[in-house]
């Protein structure tokens, strides 16, 4: 483990960014939230969060401890598109990416994925086990199908839908067998995410579906 140049955060050997001040640690004369913030959502970035879940996935192999991954998307996103103007659905995504912060706990992270298309979000929930994912999604969906947004136009009420994905505990015994690089952990966690919500769209929206990470 180290720490954070900056704000002395404890953080995973070879860390390209500091999860709780965003400073990058290989170069410490940039800006801490230069290129890792979404400037239209004022959250965390694709940039940012692939980073993270590479450095969070690689502390869950090494400490068998579980990891979860979120990825939440806009249903009906092609309507929302057609009928609100740019202006309100800028406004839209950044009331979104408020109900999502107040959904989860101080130790996750919220970010948004696609500026482009259908929105998606990414949560990191670590210490997550499949079962946890599982209440933290239906707590987000929940939590977003009762507001009021009042930058949505007609559209008031929306629904989301999450797919998790989950690394879980890997045995001591197995730990070099299930040991991979952060890059690899990064892309398969996300992907396992984004496949569980492919998965689970045939059965309708506002719905979670869950899928694990298998070595």
């Amino acid at each position: 483990m180290s720490t954070c140049w900056y704000c002395n955060s404890e953080l995973p050997d070879g860390s390209q960014y500091c999860h709780s001040c965003g400073h990058s640690q290989t170069d410490r004369s940039s800006s801490p939230l230069f290129g890792v913030v979404d400037p239209v959502t004022g959250i965390w970035n694709s940039k940012f969060i692939n980073a993270l879940v590479g450095q969070e996935a690689n502390r869950a192999v090494r400490y068998h401890r579980p990891l979860s991954v979120l990825v939440v998307e806009l249903d009906h996103a092609e309507h929302v598109h057609k009928e609100l103007g740019h202006i309100q659905l800028e406004g839209l995504l950044r009331e979104i990416s408020e109900r999502l912060g107040l959904a989860v706990r101080d130790t996750d992270t919220v970010a948004f994925l696609d500026a482009d298309g259908p929105p998606h979000f990414a949560i990191v929930l670590p210490e997550t086990n499949e079962q946890g994912a599982t209440l933290a999604a239906d707590k987000i969906r929940r939590g977003i199908a009762s507001h009021d947004f009042s930058t949505g136009g007609n559209w008031q009420r929306i629904t989301v839908s999450c797919g998790a994905a989950t690394i879980g505990v890997v045995p001591a015994p197995d730990e070099e067998a299930g040991l991979m690089s952060r890059r690899e952990y990064t892309g398969n966690l996300l992907r396992e995410a984004y496949h569980a919500l492919e998965a689970g769209r045939s059965a309708g929206t506002n719905r979670t579906s869950v899928g694990a990470f298998r070595n």
